[in-house]
Order: structure tokens, then C-alpha cells, then sequence
């Protein structure tokens, strides 16, 4: 099946199967549920005014999510830090508000503080490879093409992320802190 016959619509419909991974990896990129929702909209618009680029309509998750990153890295060329003064705040014994997403939340509680930061503390490359595959259930090839890195360094990265987060979470345990 080429994408090249297929309506807009029958594409977009299959894409929008893909939009709870998108929105988030979209978080992870971002950092942000505003940022991620604004990433995933000019992603599905990328992709619409591309489809007909896709080879492989079994690997639309991947060619997504390689589209998302382009995206994302195109729209933090050139941007500087700057420096956001916020009223209010929480203080230190202040529960968190929610954040009206719940699939964010049920996520966050879902990791161990220890879990995640072991997985905050790996090299980007492999935690995204890591949640890439773990998470999102892409294959090696379709990582691959998300990263845009040959498949034997995606292997490499899962290899490396894998044992740095057992070595992590290992001296967790032993200093008890799990």
C-alpha cells in the first residue's frame, strides 16, 4: 500500500491512531503538556503536507515520531534561554495542583523517585532510545529512523542505557533508598 493513492483523510484518520504517543514523547521532548500539544499539532501538519514521503505504511509510528523530532529540533535552533518570573509558587510542604492530564500524572506517579532519576541521569540519546523502545514498543529499526542513527547504535544505546540504569538502581537498593 503506497500513501501516494490514499486520500488525505485515510492518512490523517491512521495518524491520529498514533497521537497518544505522540503527545507523549511530545512531553518528553517539551518538558511541557502546552508545549507537547503545540509540537503535536505542527507534527500531524508536517506530516499531512509529507505523507506522501512515507515508504512504509506499517512504519507510520516511527516516520511520526522521526517527523516529531525534526519538528522539535527545527524549533529550538536559535532560541536563547530567558528567564520567566512566575507569581505565586508552591512552597515546600504545598501538594502539587493537578495538572489536568491525567494520563501525565498516573505516569509520574507510576516511576519510583529513584526510577526516574536513574533514567533522568542517562545520556539523552539513551533514554530517548530507552523509552522509544520500552514505552512507545518501537522496533530497533523504527528507533533507528526516529534517531536517525544507524540500527547497530541504536542497539548499542539500549545496551549501554539498560546496564547504567540496573548499575543505578543497584546502588539505590543497597543504600536503601528504594
Amino acid at each position: 500500500m503506497s500513501w501516494r493513492n490514499v486520500s488525505s483523510r485515510s492518512f490523517i484518520e491512521r495518524a491520529l491512531e498514533h497521537l497518544p504517543a505522540l503527545r507523549r514523547v511530545g512531553r518528553r521532548l517539551t518538558g511541557s503538556t502546552a508545549e507537547a500539544d503545540d509540537l503535536v499539532q505542527e507534527t500531524v501538519a508536517r506530516a499531512l503536507e509529507r505523507h506522501d514521503e512515507l515508504r512504509d505504511p506499517e512504519r507510520l509510528k516511527g516516520w511520526l515520531l522521526a517527523v516529531q523530532r525534526a519538528v522539535f529540533l527545527n524549533s529550538r535552533r536559535g532560541l536563547r534561554p530567558r528567564l520567566e518570573v512566575l507569581e505565586g509558587g508552591l512552597g515546600k510542604d504545598a501538594a502539587p495542583e493537578p495538572s489536568a492530564d491525567l494520563e501525565a500524572e498516573l505516569h509520574a506517579h507510576t516511576l519510583s523517585s529513584g526510577m526516574k532519576a536513574a533514567l533522568e541521569s542517562l545520556a539523552p540519546e539513551w533514554r530517548d532510545a530507552l523509552w522509544l523502545r520500552e514505552v512507545e514498543e518501537l522496533s530497533y529499526e523504527e528507533i533507528a529512523q526516529v534517531q536517525g542513527c544507524p540500527v547497530g547504535t541504536v542497539r548499542s544505546r539500549l545496551a549501554r542505557a539498560r546496564g547504567a540504569m540496573l548499575d543505578l538502581l543497584e546502588k539505590e537498593k543497597s543504600h536503601g533508598s528504594l
